[in-house]
């Protein structure tokens, strides 16, 4: 999983290659149902499935009436681990937050409370965040509550700003192994079938439209021999 490090400066190479200089509020990608006709033909829907919690995540955990015992903020580990007084270290990753506060309060009221009240509360969802930007209605962080496709993401971002965007020209940036990497997908071919509509995954940054992307890559992207390839660039 990428580190909070890693993670920021994917955000800073994304903003960069899209062109865009302004900060972009985070918002769940569970989106209510579609109210355009952009968002309703990439497939936006309203999806009830809980948020899991996955490394770097950040929550708030409070044991009612014991002060030292909680935590306004605590951040989950790169192994999907974090430490409570008394009962040590408590697993999360996997869990959602009402799993886990249920956990909390089994091992408290094993040995060490009465009937303990506990509640866990998602502040950042940092393990499982995507960006889309460029030519879309509403460009940027969005929390990736499950796994999501291309076409998805795209969705989440209200679909493409204009009727004359190119939908074959879509970059996906990825880190694999430390290495920055590219891949073209053209979701013309998606949306009628004629290609696989893939996974995107934490991490990953979605870029509609090469323009905003500098000289040499869009040469890269333009030229590669498969759609779909990851590169390093």
């Amino acid at each position: 999983m990428h580190s909070l490090t890693r993670y920021t400066g994917l955000v800073i190479l994304a903003i960069s290659l899209s062109g865009c200089v302004a900060s972009r509020k985070v918002v769940p990608g569970v989106t209510p149902a579609a109210t355009d006709a952009n968002q309703a033909a990439f497939g936006g829907s309203a999806d009830p499935t809980p948020y899991r919690i996955g490394p770097d995540d950040v929550l708030a955990v409070r044991v009612l009436r014991e002060p030292d015992l909680s935590f306004d903020s605590v951040r989950v580990d790169a192994e999907g681990r974090f430490e409570m007084p008394l009962i040590g270290r408590v697993d999360a990753t996997g869990k959602t937050p009402d799993e886990l506060s249920g956990e909390i309060k089994r091992r408290y009221g094993g040995n060490y409370l009465v009937n303990p009240q506990i509640s866990v509360n998602l502040i950042e969802a940092n393990s499982k965040r995507i960006t889309v930007e460029g030519a879309v209605v509403r460009p940027g962080l969005f929390i990736q509550a499950t796994p999501t496709t291309l076409l998805s993401a795209v969705a989440m971002a209200g679909g493409p700003v204009f009727e004359t965007v190119k939908l074959s020209e879509v970059a996906v940036f990825r880190e694999v192994d430390g290495k920055n990497m590219v891949a073209a997908f053209d979701l013309s071919r998606i949306r009628s079938g004629e290609a696989e509509n893939p996974v995107i995954l934490p991490g990953d940054t979605v870029v509609l439209g090469y323009s905003g992307l500098r000289t040499g890559l869009q040469d890269i992207l333009r030229a590669s021999p498969l759609v779909g390839l990851f590169r390093a660039f």
